[in-house]
């Protein structure tokens, strides 16, 4: 009896096992054919699909199979970098339960069609797979889907014909649409409401249209634990609904032009875990009630126009708000002390920049031994600074205490227990000796001791010493002495800023490594180094210093170059063929070169103060960048340069300026592509203005004084619809002021004196805001703003100046009608209003202004 019960249990496992095994090794042969078509029109750099072969494909790579049936029920080749076409055999996959073809390139095609007819479907990822086009509307049909990211921020756009397929998805709890093209959908919000089961919701950057996220009353996805709706222009105030989201642990809504007030209301999301609402139009004090958020983690309110006491709204939260990690309040109008510092123990981001603290930073911060990185810059925090603040931060890597009132003393034999990649004592009280700590640092890449009070000379091992330091700011100090030859071995150097010290000698060889070079304001001499001609830089500024010499051709070959200033030196020579370089104030020679049109991104011009001489070119007329007369300013030549820190959580930007004579000032543009202008002032340029130059629609300041140009204002000076600025004083200019230049409505500085013009100065628009002075110099001119009348005045021509003063006149008030009329839904907007009613008084100012200049003259 025992042998038989026995063999009836060894036939039983036999039996188990071999179920089994053909459970395993089932392959349902019309699926893995089309698995292998589907192979066959992939590319697969990597080789991730090296195992598909053999027979069985529910052991290939990527592949699962269900062990009852061995219908192939997932696919999962998330980050197998696949390209090429994807072949509708895989539409034979019918009973797929789980599809990822994430982190992809299938070169901008639209995702396929036939993934609709998947109606087994849970989860769909299809994120950052290279598709583009339009999402087709049968997404809708997968009922059963609770998985769904389209997201995509690669170069090919993905967009929608409508919107309603998403409420279909009624199963939903993961929805990811980021970087999608929405901006035709204002119904949005209506159909995300539909999905009652959905828990993640992220569509940020998705161009959403201004939306009124009120606009639903009654909310159904009331599980809802995250919101990402962050980079959308939604124009709104924050909804009254998200208060009701009990599970809600994170919301995301910065950069989404948000105003109004933090409610009280926040304090209900008891879940809640970070909240970003930076970078909005938010005001009002921070709310009381965040105090009963004791799960908070991340905090950014960063970028509002949050005002109230810091202090005390921190003092409220510390007794809860334990596990607080990252605080982010920058750019505000916080007031108040640091005092509370201390009860943040477990912070490791801190950003209070650009607010309106005051009093000391504490010693007590010593305690927050996590922090990692600590911005308080710009700010009104005065006192000492000393070795008892920094004890216990061994895990710094960012330190940032810029333009305070701090003054640092700690001991020259100072050893930090931190490794900091990022310095910023800007404006700080750091010398007069160069800070001797920074030579433990070895991990630094940014320093920024820029007005430190600093003294004397650079130490050598600034250049030398181990750490891949790639921007280094030390302008506006007392620094002396010379650049040393090993400067060259700073092989990570990308920025370097000593402008404004009292540097000698000549400029050395500079790593090959440097981007953005400011040597302006010193007191360097001898040529332009032929060195820089292998060099990749981008900006360059020599200015006001004794630079001697001509300069090299090559540096007009350097086609990494952005901007060059190396006026207020002694160079002399023909003058190169550079664009957007400011030669000011050196002793060029030569004519002005006519291949200046071939430089097709010229857009500043400032040759003044030279001695160049001929006459004005008439190529000038054809710079391609200033023919446009579209006055919407393109922000392409615009250079920014950024050093990265670590993961890039943090940079530094080093932005170029320009200096321009606009408006009768020597002005400092910070962003040069806001400046169009062209400066030939104070040369021996001869012959006439070229009628060409009315071509440059774009042009916004001209200046071509204190030379020697004849001839008459042509008439086309009146085509610069743009033009703000226009000075041709002290020239042998004759003939009427053209009757062209009332188009100029611009026009807010004017200067024709000293000339020889003639004849009566036209009457009307911006000609008649000018004052006398304007015009002065000119024996042969007359009629207003000049009290010499024109002899043929008569009562007559006094008539038709009263009429056409009333034309006038009842022009400007029909303009300040529909002005008014046109602008009155702005006032409604609590954003606007303010900068509406300043801009709209400053109109009517400026009409009360001429029309009274208007009717005096002709009493």
């Amino acid at each position: 009896m025992g042998n038989t019960m026995n063999g009836l249990l060894m036939a039983l496992a036999l039996l188990c096992l071999t179920i089994n095994f053909r459970e395993i090794a089932a392959c349902i042969s019309t699926e893995r054919d089309a698995l292998v078509a589907f192979n066959t029109s992939i590319k697969d750099p990597d080789g991730r699909l090296h195992s598909w072969h053999g027979e069985n494909c529910c052991s290939w790579s990527g592949v699962s199979c269900s062990k009852k049936t061995g219908h192939v029920i997932k696919l999962d080749l998330g980050e197998y970098t696949l390209n090429g076409q994807i072949n509708p055999s895989l539409s034979g996959l019918t009973r797929l339960v789980y599809l990822n073809l994430s982190q992809s390139d299938f070169g901008g095609v639209p995702i396929p069609e036939f993934i609709g007819c998947f109606k087994m479907l849970r989860y769909l990822d299809l994120s950052h797979a290279g598709f583009g086009g339009t999402v087709p509307p049968q997404l809708g049909n997968l009922s059963r889907l609770s998985f769904l990211d389209l997201s995509s921020s690669g170069s090919h756009v993905i967009t929608a014909d409508d919107f309603q397929w998403v409420s279909k998805l009624t199963s939903l709890r993961y929805l990811d649409l980021s970087w999608l093209y929405l901006a035709a959908f204002v119904d949005w919000l209506q159909a995300v409401n539909m999905l009652h089961s959905l828990e993640v919701l992220r569509l940020n950057d998705a161009s959403l249209p201004a939306t009124d996220l009120n606009s639903v009353s009654q909310i159904n996805f009331t599980a809802l634990k995250v919101i990402d709706l962050k980079n959308n222009e939604l124009n709104s105030s924050l909804p009254d609904w998200i208060w009701n989201l009990s599970s809600l642990s994170d919301l995301d809504l910065s950069s989404c032009e948000l105003s109004g007030r933090i409610p009280d209301e926040l304090g209900k999301l008891a879940a809640l875990q970070f909240i970003g609402l930076g970078n909005n139009k938010l005001n009002g004090a921070i709310p009381r009630s965040m105090s009963r958020l004791c799960n908070l983690v991340h905090i950014d309110l960063s970028r509002n126009i949050l005002s109230g006491n810091l202090s005390e709204a921190a003092r409220s939260m510390f007794p809860c708000i334990k596990k607080l990690q990252i605080l982010n309040l920058a750019d505000n109008k916080l007031t108040g002390q640091l005092s509370w510092l201390e009860h943040m123990a477990s912070l490791e981001v801190l950003d209070l920049s650009e607010n309106s603290l005051s009093g000391v930073l504490p010693t007590s911060i010593s305690r927050l031994s996590n922090l990692t990185y600590l911005d308080i810059s710009f700010n009104k925090l005065i006192g000492e600074l000393s070795e008892l603040h920094f004890t216990n931060l061994s895990r710094l890597d960012a330190l940032v205490l810029a333009s305070n009132s701090f003054k640092v003393v700690v001991k020259h034999s100072w050893f930090p227990p931190f490794q900091l990649t990022k310095l910023g004592l800007h404006g700080c009280l750091v010398g007069p000796q160069f800070p001797t700590w920074l030579q433990s640092q070895t991990r630094i890449k940014m320093i920024d001791l820029g007005s430190a009070g600093i003294r004397g000379a650079l130490p050598d091992w600034i250049w030398n010493f181990s750490s891949p330091m790639a921007s280094l700011n030390v302008s506006m100090n007392n620094i002396t002495g010379e650049l040393p030859a090993s400067l060259v071995r700073s092989k990570m150097l990308i920025t370097l800023n000593i402008r404004h010290n009292q540097l000698e000698g000549y400029i050395p060889d500079m790593p090959n490594s440097v981007r953005v070079l400011d040597l302006s304001h010193n007191n360097l001499s001898g040529s332009l180094p032929q060195s820089f001609r292998d060099k990749e830089l981008q900006y360059l500024s020599l200015s006001h210093n004794s630079l001697s010499g001509v300069i090299p051709a090559y540096l007009c070959d350097m086609v990494s170059m952005e901007l060059i200033d190396i006026s207020n030196n002694n160079l002399s020579g023909e003058l190169p063929n550079c664009w957007r370089m400011n030669s000011r104030s050196n002793q060029f020679s030569g004519e002005i070169p006519e291949e200046l049109s071939q430089l097709h991104a010229l857009q500043y011009l400032d040759l003044s103060n030279n001695k160049l001489a001929g006459s004005i070119p008439r190529s000038l007329g054809k710079l391609t960048s200033l023919l446009s007369r579209n006055l919407e300013w393109d922000s392409s030549p615009f250079f920014q340069f950024m050093v990265y820190g670590v993961g890039g959580a943090y940079f530094s930007v080093y932005k170029d300026t320009l200096q321009a004579t606009f408006r009768g000032y020597r002005l400092t543009f910070m962003i040069s592509f806001l400046l169009t202008s062209i400066d030939l002032s104070e040369n021996h340029l001869t012959g006439e203005i070229p009628s060409e130059i009315g071509n440059l629609y774009r042009l916004a300041s001209l200046n071509l004084s204190r030379n020697h140009i004849e001839g008459s204002i042509p008439e086309t000076i009146g085509n610069l619809a743009g033009l703000e600025s226009l000075d041709f004083s002290w020239n042998d200019l004759s003939g009427p002021i053209p009757q062209s230049m009332k188009s100029l409505l611009c026009l807010s500085f004017l200067n024709l004196s000293y000339n020889h013009l003639s004849g009566k100065i036209p009457y009307g628009n911006q000609l008649m805001t000018f004052e006398g002075d304007s015009f002065l110099g000119n024996e042969d001119l007359c009629g207003a703003p000049l009290t010499r009348s024109c002899h043929k005045d008569s009562d007559k021509h006094k008539h038709h100046e009263i009429f056409d003063t009333l034309t006038y006149m009842f022009t400007l008030l029909g303009f300040a009608f529909g002005f008014c009329t046109v602008s009155t839904t702005f006032i409604f907007s609590a954003a606007s209003r303010r900068a509406y009613f300043q801009f709209t008084d400053n109109i009517c100012n400026w009409l009360v202004a001429v029309l009274e200049r208007k009717l005096s003259l002709i009493r």
